[in-house]
This record gives structure tokens, C-alpha cells and sequence, in this order.
């Protein structure tokens, strides 16, 4: 099945198309772009240079995807990123921006739905299934863990964490990164429970789930010193996966996690 280019569109000779793509009025694809089989453009949309797009992905109208990072430091004469996984969905007037610093990249996995005017700033990490609201936005160097679901109008700024299936309410402002399975919720963040429904709903046993309480607990109920905390959940809740993500994420959180004031640090 060959493409199909709507006579207004702008494809650069430079440009690779796969089997199946469609590409809808006035849209742009610039040089040395990638759209892999069956990824459909619809109107006024643009691929920046060095963007590589999976296969099956959906641009919205107006999605803008691969332009220049909004760094003062980047250099237009380097070669940066922007790499898509396969069956992603970018609604109507969605932006990512391609990496600062040479040979960086800014990745998105597969499976992701970014909703309307959300932004993915330069040099993010996103996993699978990730859902990002409408105008929910990412500053630069983000990373965000698969199928974490971030709410509408939620400002995250650089180098945050976002730990996988954790769950952040609309309006948020985040201060620190939010541990796996976590719900966080206000202005700064705090967190404010376990995504229970999230982890069933991805068919976490109920036993899994209830260690993820504990833990949760443990970290935030019970006034302990996270060095306590994270001793204490080794063991009384060690031995399951979603406890060694969380602890893992712990330990490798250079920023520190998200806790509540009232809570020893």
C-alpha cells in the first residue's frame, strides 16, 4: 500500500515514508525525518528534522512534533533527537521538542496518548502507555515511567521523576519525584495514596496491591526517617515486584521523593 500526500502538504526529498502513511493538508515533514508504516498526519501538522516515528502513530491537527528544544544553549549546527515508539496517539495541537546536546535524544515509548496542547520538553524520557492531559506539560530532562497517568493542567518542571502507574491529579505542581503506584495531588505535589485501581486494572494481584498500602504506609503514616522507612518496608513487604520498583526508584532518586511536611526527612 503506497502513501497518500495531500497536494498541500511539504514533504522534504530527504524524508522517509513507510508503507501506508498518510499525510493531510498543509502538514510539513522536514528533512531527514522518519514516518514508519501506517502513521497518519492529519491537517497542519509538523515533523521536525531528525524525528523518528514507529509505526502507527496518530498526529492530531496542529500537533507539532521534533522542533528545535526552547533551550538558549542549544546549537542548531548539532544533530539531536526525537525517537517515537509504535501506536502512539498525539492529539490536536500537541508538542514535543527533539533533545539539546549532541546525539541526545528525547524519547516517547509506545502505546501513549498525549492529549490536547500537552508539551514534552527537550531531552524526556517517556515509557509505554503513558497518558499525558490536555495541557499538562513537561519541562526539560523528564523522565516518565510506563503507564503513568499525569492530569490535565499539571506543570512538571526538569529533571522530576514520575514513577511507573502512579497516578497525579489535575492542577498539580510538582516538587519532587512521585515513587511507582503513588496517587499525588496539589500545589506542590504530595502524595495522597496508592493507584489502586490503576494496578488492578493491569491485573496486580490483590496481594501485590495490599504490599503497595504497606508501603505506602510505612513512608508516610508512620513519622519514620526514610532511611527508616525504606529498612522497615525491606522487611515487612520485601519479596514482591511492585515493592523492589519502588524501593529501586528510591534509591535512585537524585532530587529525593515527594513527603508530606509533617513527615521526617
Amino acid at each position: 500500500m503506497s502513501q497518500t500526500i495531500h497536494p498541500t502538504a511539504v514533504v522534504s526529498p530527504d524524508a522517509t515514508l513507510g508503507e501506508g502513511v498518510v499525510i493531510g493538508p498543509y502538514s510539513i515533514i522536514e528533512g531527514n525525518a522518519t514516518l514508519g508504516d501506517g502513521c497518519i498526519l492529519q491537517s497542519n501538522v509538523l515533523v521536525g528534522r531528525n524525528t523518528l516515528l514507529g509505526k502507527g502513530n496518530s498526529l492530531g491537527h496542529g500537533a507539532v512534533l521534533g522542533t528545535p528544544p526552547q533551550d538558549k544553549k542549544f546549537d542548531e549546527k548539532v544533530d539531536t533527537w526525537l525517537v517515537v515508539g509504535d501506536h502512539n496517539i498525539f492529539r490536536e495541537y500537541s508538542t514535543v521538542n527533539r533533545a539539546t546536546g549532541e546525539g541526545a535524544k528525547t524519547i516517547i515509548g509506545s502505546g501513549c496518548l498525549l492529549m490536547t496542547q500537552s508539551h514534552v520538553g527537550h531531552n524526556c524520557h517517556i515509557g509505554d502507555e503513558v497518558i499525558l492531559s490536555n495541557i499538562a506539560t513537561l519541562a526539560g530532562h523528564v523522565e516518565v515511567h510506563d503507564w503513568a497517568i499525569i492530569g490535565g493542567l499539571v506543570a512538571i518542571p526538569q529533571f522530576n521523576r514520575i514513577g511507573k502507574g502512579s497516578f497525579i491529579g489535575g492542577f498539580s505542581a510538582m516538587r519532587l519525584d512521585i515513587p511507582p503506584f503513588f496517587r499525588a495531588s496539589g500545589r506542590p505535589a504530595d502524595p495522597v495514596g496508592v493507584n489502586q485501581v490503576g494496578m488492578s486494572r493491569r491485573g496486580i494481584p490483590h496481594e501485590n496491591i495490599k504490599a503497595v498500602r504497606m508501603a505506602y504506609k510505612i513512608l508516610y503514616r508512620c513519622g519514620l526517617t526514610l532511611d527508616d522507612a525504606v529498612s522497615r518496608i525491606q522487611e515487612e513487604c520485601g519479596g514482591y515486584p511492585e515493592i523492589n520498583t519502588v524501593l529501586e526508584f528510591i534509591a535512585t532518586a537524585e532530587r529525593g521523593i515527594a513527603r508530606p511536611h509533617n513527615v521526617k526527612v
